[in-house]
């Protein structure tokens, strides 16, 4: 990084950044900038790993009870798992798809309610789902409602559905509470109902009860692992947040974030936080990294930056790494920046536009648990970036007034009238 200029572009000539943008911005809110509220969800999220983990271990006995009754942790067969929520709830789902198929030996799938709620009769059917995992932030959306309720009428009486929600006063925690003997409600910590139209403590703390799901029955060793990734998490948070800033200096356009697994859930979340927080912009896309060769990748130009998350999984890794080597090359010559976030520092020719940002030497995260350590680069991309550009971080979207924190708007219908009369009736 230069020692010419400052890490942070203020507007104010006479503010002048001290340490770790990140941490100026926390020790120094400014409304008018729009720091109240973002920068300290973002630095929190380590500690809220910590209490969500240890809530859950308050639930498991009452959680495990709950979820015997579709046949998990129990004798039964497992359940067919539908996760849903909306925009960065969704990606909480395909954050942990793969390690709750992995776990539970189920089918399990992520699909996020603005496709569910136009659509009951292709999601709701007899005996199917009959576990429903709903993420909401604060429950109050108009489609987390529509789904809930919709599949509470549709599904078949023996289906249950778990809200995980962080906020206790949502729309969605009051229907759970009307329903006890059909739908479970595990509200997290009051501080990761992020107050910022940008959702990040929510998200990784929604991300860290959903993999809790997968360990009931060894509830201390996941809260040992959480530790140790929240240690890591907290030692991303005080180093990175300048290097990350350094990186995204200059006229950047596009992001692209390429990811696989849990990883790939942690590339939507990223790019969905740098194209929202710098209002549109950065335009940014996500992919599997395999699939962004097949199209996508011809968007890449010398306004881009284009960022691999690495799996810990040695197959998967294997193939990440050789589609950076493949376009390593081009990528120089046309003049994008390439970041590869890693566990350990991968074998990559070093080139001025290539920066490595290595985070768990020792192996310390297990595999399809990584999110929340690579989630981290995408979320202080889109803050740095933001600030760079003058936009208000906590209401990004104040001038144009497209959406809130809380997307509202969508009329909803009868579900019965999807089911037509030669496709049944809920």
């Amino acid at each position: 990084m230069s020692e010419n200029s400052p890490s942070v572009v203020s507007e104010s000539q006479d503010e002048v950044s001290t340490g770790s943008v990140l941490r100026h911005m926390v020790d120094h809110p400014n409304p008018d900038r729009g720091t109240v509220h973002t920068p300290g969800e973002i630095a929190q999220q380590p500690d809220m790993w910590r209490r969500t983990a240890r809530l859950v271990r308050e639930h498991a006995p009452s959680l495990k009870r709950f979820l015997a009754t579709v046949g998990l942790y129990s004798d039964d067969p497992p359940p067919r798992v539908l996760l849903t929520g909306a925009g960065t709830s969704h990606y909480v789902g395909l954050s942990v798809v793969d390690l709750l198929r992995q776990q539970f030996g189920a089918a399990c799938e992520s699909r996020p309610t603005t496709r569910v709620t136009p659509n009951p009769d292709l999601f709701f059917q007899d005996g199917a789902p009959s576990l429903m995992i709903h993420f909401a932030r604060s429950g109050n959306s108009p489609e987390s409602k529509a789904v809930l309720e919709g599949a509470l009428e549709c599904m078949d009486a023996d289906g249950r559905h778990l809200v995980i929600t962080c906020n206790r006063d949502g729309t969605l925690a009051e229907l759970a509470r009307a329903h006890p003997e059909r739908v479970y409600l595990l509200v997290l910590p009051d501080e990761t109902n992020d107050q910022g139209l940008a959702m990040t403590s929510s998200y990784t703390s929604m991300v860290v009860a959903s993999q809790a799901l997968a360990r009931l029955n060894e509830m201390d060793a996941f809260i040992d692992e959480i530790d140790r990734t929240a240690a890591l998490g907290a030692s991303v948070l005080a180093d990175y947040p300048d290097p990350i800033d350094e990186f995204m200096t200059g006229d950047v356009r596009r992001a692209f974030f390429l990811g696989n697994n849990d990883l790939y859930g942690a590339a939507t979340e990223s790019a969905l936080k740098v194209q929202e927080l710098t209002a549109g912009g950065i335009l940014a896309g996500a992919d599997d990294t395999l699939a962004f060769r097949h199209g996508p990748i011809s968007a890449v130009d010398d306004r881009s930056v284009v960022v691999f998350y690495l799996s810990a999984r040695r197959h998967t890794r294997r193939y990440e790494v050789d589609v950076i080597r493949q376009y390593q090359e081009a990528f120089d010559e046309i003049g994008a920046q390439i970041a590869v976030v890693s566990p350990q520092r991968p074998d990559l020719r070093a080139t001025e536009n290539l920066s490595v940002f290595a985070y768990d030497p020792e192996g310390a995260v297990p595999a399809l648990q990584q999110n929340n350590i690579a989630v981290l680069f995408g979320q202080l991309a889109g803050l740095v970036a933001a600030y760079r550009r003058g936009v208000n971080v906590d209401e990004p979207s104040e001038e144009k007034a497209l959406y809130n924190r809380t997307v509202q708007g969508v009329r909803v219908y009868d579900p019965e009238s999807a089911f037509g009369k030669d496709e049944g009736s809920c």
